[in-house]
């Protein structure tokens, strides 16, 4: 089984491409063969819908260990790590990148209504009716988004509208997953976003909930009904995702600093915090990763 472990000397077409990316929001990215990077972090600012072709990829998402397969489509929301691992020599897929704004745009008019379902598993077979289905999704948004009219924002919103319903309807067509059913005016895709930008300022619950004006326990009450999980918990989870990244990828760092990086004064607070949610210490977590 021949594979590609490490990284091309050649920028990846994510990275060739941003800055036609954050003029026109949107750009397709056709014949990608390589991840961006092999073996550390990449986290996108962006919408990524992946149509994969042939070959796959062994990666991580959000540190679990994740498989990207021929005929799968593979859908990233915006800040989630991915670290790609290996990725065979006949891996080829087809990219749709949209910018934060779009995304933002996408959840308010048709959303990604099973939101959890993605977070958790971004990846999902098509069948060969729906792949073909996908495919020419791909070509028209494709097409558009090379047009130069002032109508074309506005032709790629619809599109990715429908888009973003065809993705429900071919992921869980006849067997609905057992969760909260987003829609454009949930809470929790916000907060992920707040605990993004302040995770390394506050693990507080009433910091996020003053976002939004509501109390704590109003706040924690709607978050826990629309993913099943405590606003809490979603704030150390996050925490915790990047402190692993650090240790595992950061030699340069030593534990203090890591633990400053993820709003730590103190490193004793920080090993405290990282045992309690990993049931690890910081240095015996990062001692698995240097052997």
């Amino acid at each position: 089984m021949h594979s590609n472990q490490y990284s091309p000397p050649d920028k990846h077409p994510l990275e060739q491409l941003e800055v036609v990316i954050a003029e026109r929001e949107l750009a397709v990215i056709d014949n990608v063969r390589q991840m961006p990077v092999y073996g550390a972090p990449y986290t996108s600012p962006h919408l990524v819908i992946a149509l994969n072709h042939s070959g796959w990829v062994r990666a991580e998402y959000d540190l679990h260990e994740v498989m990207f397969s021929p005929h799968e489509l593979c859908v990233l929301f915006p800040n989630h790590m991915l670290i790609p691992h290996e990725a065979s020599e006949d891996y080829r897929a087809t990219l749709i990148v949209a910018t934060a704004s779009m995304f933002e745009r996408l959840r308010q008019r048709q959303p990604f209504r099973h939101y959890m379902s993605y977070m958790r598993h971004p990846a999902f077979k098509l069948d060969d009716d729906a792949f073909s289905t996908v495919r020419d999704m791909f070509t028209m948004i494709r097409t558009v988004s090379r047009l130069e009219t002032s109508s074309r924002t506005l032709m790629l919103d619809n599109l990715l509208s429908v888009f973003s319903q065809l993705c429900d309807v071919f992921r869980f067509e006849g067997s609905e997953p057992e969760e909260p059913v987003m829609d454009g005016k949930r809470l929790f895709p916000r907060f992920y976003d707040a605990i993004v930008a302040h995770h390394a300022s506050t693990r507080e619950v009433a910091f996020y909930a003053d976002i939004f004006h509501l109390t704590p326990k109003y706040f924690s009450t709607i978050i826990k009904r629309e993913t099943g999980v405590a606003a809490g918990d979603w704030i150390s989870n996050y925490v915790i995702i990047q402190a692993k990244s650090l240790l595992r990828n950061r030699s340069d760092l030593n534990i203090q600093q890591v633990a400053a990086a993820v709003g730590f004064d103190d490193q004793a607070a920080f090993s405290r915090y990282f045992k309690t949610n990993t049931g690890i210490s910081p240095k015996s977590y990062r001692a698995r990763w240097s052997k």
